[in-house]
């Protein structure tokens, strides 16, 4: 059975609404009768000092705000203040990747800063972005050329604004509080998702910044897509009450955005643009890959610095350079964005440093490690990134590049779990969520440690584990809870969607149909359109009815989402792949196996390019792909398929989870349909075994199961 759908249970988890931010004050007055005036006009003194008292409260917490920010900043103009636009003449200082120096005829002087700015097809929508003003966000993949592009921009259109470059998240509170006074500035925010979460950027806050008459407060933000799809494309259901709201606050801020989208491939326009510029011999050198690589890519030296971080793995080259940046690149990977301290990939190294061959490579001294990592690949950008706020405080971001490139292995169990026993308690949250896509061992070691602690982390672990009965027992008492103490709508909504989601997986599928088509009649109401919530809920309403049998229904329902979803996500997202998955299951239940074969092949090619090989959605994949082989009449490939598939399977899900649990058991009823009786006979009594200890003898899945074999074993040699 195809597995993938059930795993968007993930959007049911969070409760998706607006966070209260800078400005969320409500002010409520009192009508008093006549009796009363007198007892409130003696309280007048009273009130005044106390307003008094809040106003000098607030302009001390101003004027220390005032003294902290030439500390919150990385730019500084006069006396320590803010510079404007037109005073930065190298962008390389708002994170634009530095250009390689490197020339190959030496009458030409190297440029010590960036090359000409090349024309891209985004200019024009960027700028008239800028001119409306707002919150926009440059969205593309790592060096396609993002923050120059948007530098661009404001440097052509609002020259004389001052600029603010907040030094982090912790920063942003000093930094609005100056842009606040001012009429005309830029909020500069490269890798927007360092500046979102817990005290981070919320609706509140760009609102009271953007929306004041006769103020130009404009907010230029750059994210890479993979973390932007963590906001659109996905939810975290792994959260507190604190956590989620900042959560909310995040995908608000995103709503609210101008999104512009910037490829890393050039268009045919813009390689003719650049092509103008080809007396500068790093262009002209870009142009000659650019059928390979993007022009921006080239000139940050990213295919270059790839290569290098490969080949130090060599025995006597830098395997424990090599080590540090697979440690910081596996840590944005497993989704923390901060920068990472020195002692943290310090100890995380060594797990890279012994699978590749450990103390056989010779590595090198640590501090040599540190000087290759941090070297810069002719003058561009280096390996590792410093990012800390002082020299005390050292800290390491792995250059982007890096992170966006398609053939990473698994990050280590090791990994997951050290990240999320010593993050902070949100980032610890955030690393436990995409632990559930990937090593989902560490996202039940997150609960059970306490990292991940609510009701929705616990009832998709019981869920996660086949115990529908209880998941949606933990829900019902949260929900009745709520019910009394007057819980947020939304939150309610989520909750019922949950329930009705983990009624699905049980099989009460006419509770979870009602559910599905009352909460998708509320939402269609309040959301708009182009919502993904709305497209989860559909999703999970197809699927209903899809396992009540009705299949053309549930195939038009299923096509008409994808529809959707690849224009609103893009054809690779993980919930368009999804949906094109839950076709592929249908068109296999109709009868045409071999078609169904043919669409799991390119979903999975797609899987793993752009989710990865780890991801458990692209395992079920393999799953699935191996039961359609079967089903097509090939049992041979079936196995292939499926013997590769179960290593993987237990390192991402753990030996005793039910999805494992179903391979083995397809496994031996292949071997069974492929002649191999003893070996399926076998098997199926090992599957029984453990099926039977792990989830007790009484388990209804289970008399299926003996009826199969008793069956098979029935069945003439």
């Amino acid at each position: 059975m195809r597995r993938s759908w059930r795993l968007l249970s993930a959007w049911v988890a969070v409760a998706l609404g607006g966070a209260m931010g800078v400005g969320g004050a409500l002010m409520v007055s009192r009508w008093v009768s006549a009796p009363l005036a007198t007892l409130v006009g003696g309280g007048v003194a009273a009130v005044s000092a106390i307003a008094a008292g809040r106003t000098r409260q607030w302009l001390e917490r101003q004027l220390e705000l005032r003294r902290e920010l030439p500390d919150r900043i990385t730019l500084h103009g006069r006396a320590g203040g803010l510079p404007r636009v037109r005073d930065i003449t190298d962008p390389v200082v708002l994170g634009v990747h530095p250009a390689e120096t490197r020339v190959d005829n030496p009458r030409q002087t190297a440029a010590s800063g960036s090359t000409p700015y090349i024309p891209r097809d985004v200019d024009d929508e960027l700028r008239d972005a800028v001119r409306r003003e707002g919150l926009i966000v440059v969205v593309g993949e790592s060096t396609a050329g993002k923050s120059r592009a948007a530098f661009e921009a404001i440097r052509a259109l609002t020259p004389d604004h001052l600029l603010a470059v907040p030094s982090g998240r912790e920063s942003l509170a000093a930094v609005v509080a100056r842009l606040s006074e001012s009429r005309r500035a830029i909020l500069w925010l490269d890798d927007l998702e360092r500046f979102l979460g817990p005290a981070g950027l919320t609706p509140a806050a760009v609102a009271n910044l953007t929306a004041r008459t006769g103020h130009s407060i404009i907010l230029v933000a750059t994210m890479r897509t993979s973390e932007y799809e963590r906001f659109t494309a996905r939810a975290e259901p792994t959260l507190d009450d604190q956590a989620r709201s900042a959560w909310r606050a995040s995908r608000d801020v995103l709503r609210s955005a101008h999104i512009i989208v910037m490829h890393r491939l050039w268009s045919a326009t813009e390689l003719a643009d650049a092509a103008t510029f080809a007396d500068d011999s790093r262009i002209a050198r870009a142009l000659q890959q650019a059928k390979t690589f993007g022009i921006a890519e080239t000139l940050a030296a990213g295919p270059e610095l790839l290569r290098d971080w490969r080949n130090a793995w060599a025995a006597g080259s830098h395997p424990r350079g090599a080590a540090l940046v697979a440690a910081a690149v596996d840590c944005r990977r497993a989704g923390l964005d901060d920068p990472v301290p020195r002692h943290m990939l310090l100890d995380l190294h060594h797990h890279y440093l012994l699978t590749h061959g450990g103390h056989a490579l010779r590595p090198e001294p640590v501090d040599d490690a540190w000087m290759w990592a941090l070297r810069r690949v002719h003058g561009a950008s280096s390996l590792l990134i410093p990012a800390g706020a002082s020299d005390e405080d050292q800290r390491y971001l792995a250059f982007d590049y890096l992170i966006d490139q398609p053939d990473h292995g698994p990050i280590p169990p090791d990994t997951w779990n050290l990240l999320i026993a010593r993050a902070d308690q949100s980032q610890a949250l955030t690393v436990a969520w995409e632990a559930f896509w990937h090593v989902r061992t560490a996202f039940h070691a997150a609960i059970e440690s306490g990292a991940a602690n609510d009701v929705f982390a616990r009832s998709s672990a019981m869920s996660d584990h086949g115990d529908h009965a209880h998941a949606i027992q933990l829900l019902a008492d949260a929900l009745n809870h709520e019910d009394a103490q007057g819980c947020d709508p939304e939150h309610r909504r989520h909750l019922r969607h949950q329930i009705a989601y983990c009624q699905l997986l049980s099989g009460r599928i006419d509770e979870a149909e009602a559910t599905f088509r009352e909460l998708l009649a509320e939402v269609e109401r309040t959301l708009p359109p182009n919502d993904e919530y709305l497209q989860v809920m559909r999703h999970n309403l197809a699927s209903c009815i899809r396992h009540r049998g009705d299949l053309p229904e549930a195939l038009a329902l299923f096509r008409r989402i994808l529809a959707d979803r690849e224009r609103q996500l893009g054809p690779e997202a993980m919930n368009t792949l999804a949906t094109r998955g839950a076709i592929a299951g249908i068109i296999a239940e109709v009868g045409d196996a071999a078609e169904a074969v043919r669409q799991s092949r390119l979903i999975l090619a797609d899987e793993e390019r752009a989710l990865g090989k780890d991801h458990t959605n692209t395992l079920f994949t393999r799953h699935s792909l191996a039961n359609y082989l079967a089903k097509s009449g090939d049992p041979a490939a079936a196995i292939d398929v499926l013997q590769a598939l179960l290593p993987d399977l237990i390192r991402a899900l753990g030996a005793d989870h039910p999805e494992v649990l179903d391979a083995r058991w397809h496994l031996a009823r292949y071997h069974g349909q492929h002649g191999d009786r003893l070996r399926a006979a076998r098997q199926f009594q090992e599957v029984l075994s453990d099926r039977e200890r792990i989830q007790g003898a009484g388990d209804q899945g289970l008399e299926l199961a003996r009826q199969e074999l008793q069956d098979f074993l029935a069945e003439p040699a």
